[in-house]
């Protein structure tokens, strides 16, 4: 069985087998007795500022069934996990597309891959390799890139922010823990999972997307950046097309907007279509 163990607090300068002993105190069991420990969450308690303290919830896998009862510190973990919805049963003729690849155009276009729709994802700024010079340029010369720049291009504009994760709702479909185990398994370090306002770090993040991007082409993605959505063309009130970089008219019948907070040109060009 799995236990989760709350409020165990520990100097900040304190070794691992010290989390150890503090947990299977907590559980009443010997240190031995633990076969697994997982650090769920991280906290510091600076109430005392001559105290410092971490304080962890850890989940534990024990040899022995737990009494928990007078144990407010330790429960049963029912732990539950995000579901992703099931595909219907209508073939799409035409792959989805997806505009922007900011962190919900990123997710957005990993998930139709991962189920096999194989996304076409257009980025009217820079892939991130290109973006970060085009982004240095701006900082040192005041040449500024209007299509890619901190705001648009690969990765979005949380690429230049330090790559901070907040979210800031309840978390009831577990879409949050879902997108922090991804972060993980594509380069970025273990304690988002568990540490007090995580941030992945600006240097980092820009290797893990570059590691999202290649999986999402191994199943099938293909990507497209300097190309900006410029209209829909639509009848019979359904989209029929889509027109890119006033140029160029492509067929699209499944049309995701991932276009972030600067997109105001887009903004209008939907208004204009009668998009709401």
């Amino acid at each position: 069985m799995i236990y989760r163990v709350s409020q165990l607090k520990l100097p900040i300068e304190h070794k691992e087998n010290d989390l150890y002993s503090a947990a299977a105190k907590a559980c009443k069991v010997g240190a031995a007795d633990i076969i697994m420990l997982k650090i769920v969450k991280q906290s510091i308690d600076a109430r005392d500022k001559s105290k410092l303290l971490y304080v962890y919830t850890v989940d534990l896998e024990i040899k022995k069934k737990l009494n928990l009862s007078n144990n407010s510190k330790v429960e049963l973990v029912n732990e539950k996990k995000y579901r992703f919805p099931e595909a219907g049963d209508i073939k799409l003729n035409k792959a989805p597309v997806v505009c922007g690849f900011g962190p919900a155009g990123m997710f957005c276009a990993l998930f139709l891959a991962r189920a096999g729709f194989k996304p076409i994802v257009f980025e009217r700024g820079q892939s991130v390799d290109e973006r970060v010079e085009t982004v240095n340029e701006f900082w040192k010369n005041g040449n500024l890139n209007i299509a890619s720049n901190v705001q648009f291009g690969e990765g979005g504009a949380g690429t230049f922010s330090d790559g901070k994760l907040n979210t800031l709702v309840k978390d009831k479909e577990f879409r949050c823990k879902k997108v922090f185990e991804i972060f993980v398994s594509s380069g970025a370090p273990e304690e988002i999972m568990y540490i007090n306002n995580p941030h992945i770090g600006t240097d980092l993040l820009r290797n893990v997307i570059i590691n999202m991007r290649n999986k999402m082409i191994s199943l099938g993605a293909t990507f497209r950046y300097n190309t900006k959505l410029t209209n829909l063309i639509i009848k019979d009130n359904k989209l029929e097309k889509i027109e890119l970089n006033s140029n160029e008219i492509i067929p699209c019948k499944n049309l995701i907007l991932a276009i972030g907070h600067s997109a105001r040109d887009t903004f209008y060009m939907l208004r204009k279509n009668n998009v709401s």
